[in-house]
């Protein structure tokens, strides 16, 4: 029928439209169910119930966790990206291996973001906002303290995660958040954790909780050099701990010429 011989169509009923038409939606139990399986994947191999090479046994898993197979596949791409496991076509999946060289290049890539992190939150956040955010900061520092006092070392690196991602998002920018996410961050803070597990309540105390403290000192500063600094030093003393040479001092040294500079970006 040609164009202008068409009948003209009336207003479209939007709420009749969307109730014939089903949404888009997945179930929240489903992803709940997910999230469940992966946090409990990751566990096994943060605590070392699962460990590096070893080879993920997926029905074994489905079994132990009361699930089906699908819950289980879903969680394994989502530990794929975060780095704590690798697909392999053929042969199944296995818990990722740490390599030195890996981990210093993924190091100096996750220092070059949060210092730019660091810099924009600065830059964009009002005296309240950055109030707001050092007092957010503060309370992840308390709960980490109580995680390790209850010898949960577990949930003391989700807090260390959750530390940064926070910072991360204080920058407003998603671009960069994206890419902290994307390049697999969380893996980069998660693997060292689990070459040096288990860790007794001081090695927490200091290690983690102690090191928290002092970053957060210097963002409390709002100086950008203090900060970006603090954080570069923060994460190059992760990278001395894999390595088996963490500096003796526990002060970050008033010089910053003394930063060390290995991942430094």
């Amino acid at each position: 029928m040609p164009l202008e011989n068409r009948a003209p169509r009336g207003p479209v009923d939007v709420e009749q439209d969307t109730a014939l038409r089903p949404l888009p939606l997945e179930p929240l139990q489903q992803e709940a169910l997910r999230d469940r399986v992966v946090t409990a994947i990751r566990d096994a191999i943060v605590q070392g119930r699962l460990r590096p090479g070893e080879k993920v046994p997926e029905d074994d898993l489905a079994q132990r966790l009361g699930v089906s197979r699908t819950p289980i596949r879903e969680a394994i791409r989502i530990l794929e990206q975060q780095g704590l496991v690798s697909v392999r076509p053929k042969r199944g999946t296995y818990v990722a291996t740490v390599d030195q060289a890996d981990e210093a290049n993924g190091l100096s890539v996750r220092t070059a973001l949060e210092e730019l992190a660091i810099r924009q939150a600065i830059e964009r956040s009002t005296e309240g906002e950055w109030s707001r955010l050092c007092a957010r900061l503060q309370g992840l520092l308390v709960e980490m303290n109580r995680a390790i006092e209850l010898l949960d070392p577990v949930m003391a690196i989700e807090l260390d995660i959750e530390f940064h991602r926070t910072l991360i998002g204080a920058s407003g920018n998603r671009y960069l958040s994206q890419t902290w996410h994307l390049v697999g961050v969380p893996f980069l803070i998660w693997s060292p954790e689990r070459e040096l597990y288990p860790q007794s309540r001081e090695d927490l105390t200091v290690g983690l909780a102690g090191r928290h403290g002092e970053l957060l000192d210097a963002i409390r500063t709002r100086d950008p050099e203090v900060c970006a600094a603090a954080v570069r030093h923060h994460i190059a003393r992760k990278l001395a701990d894999i390595a088996g040479h963490a500096p003796t001092s526990s002060r970050l040294a008033d010089d910053k010429s003394s930063i060390p500079q290995e991942v430094a970006g």
